[in-house]
């Protein structure tokens, strides 16, 4: 049987839902089940002579995510996923600087031409890429400037009326 990369996103979708539902005995057969097929994997990726190809698959990427294989750091990973928004961050005037990943958290600096607030939609934009390129992350802290105050005079507003 082989899948394509759309029906394993749903069956690992469909998996995380069963996962949850577990009570704490089934929850820890199924975790020990998980670390001995990590275990497999990372044989796997030592016997294998080229890990990059085993990362171009979805599915194993996944895999090799979930258990803490993945050649690449995530960093690597974030800076590749940022590269990959480049075309979209420069229609948008905006850009995203990686900072640090420091415990669990990555740290971006966003901001729009001159410094300004970057759209929303931009940020959210940022943080998916982010987050798809390195799920292990806990927190994605984006930096960005506060929008401009919006200064609105009585005048405009009994202009309204």
């Amino acid at each position: 049987m082989s899948w394509d990369d759309e029906r394993v996103r749903e069956h690992v979708q469909r998996l995380e839902g069963l996962l949850e539902g577990l009570d704490p005995g089934a929850a820890d057969a199924v975790q020990a089940l998980v670390e001995l097929y990590g275990e497999a994997l990372d044989r796997v990726m030592r016997l294998s002579g080229d890990a990059a190809a085993l990362v171009e698959d979805e599915l194993i990427r996944h895999l090799l995510l979930v258990h803490g294989l993945h050649p690449e750091p995530a960093e690597e990973r974030v800076r590749r996923a940022l590269g990959g928004l480049a075309e979209f961050l420069a229609k948008h005037r905006t850009t995203a600087e990686l900072g640090r990943i420091e415990d669990g958290t990555l740290h971006l600096a966003v901001a729009a031409e001159n410094r300004a607030a970057p759209p929303r939609p931009v940020l959210e934009a940022v943080e998916r890429a982010v987050r798809a390129a390195a799920p292990e992350l806990d927190r994605v802290d984006i930096a960005a400037p506060a929008p401009e105050p919006v200064l609105i005079t009585l005048d405009r507003v009994r202009s309204r009326t």
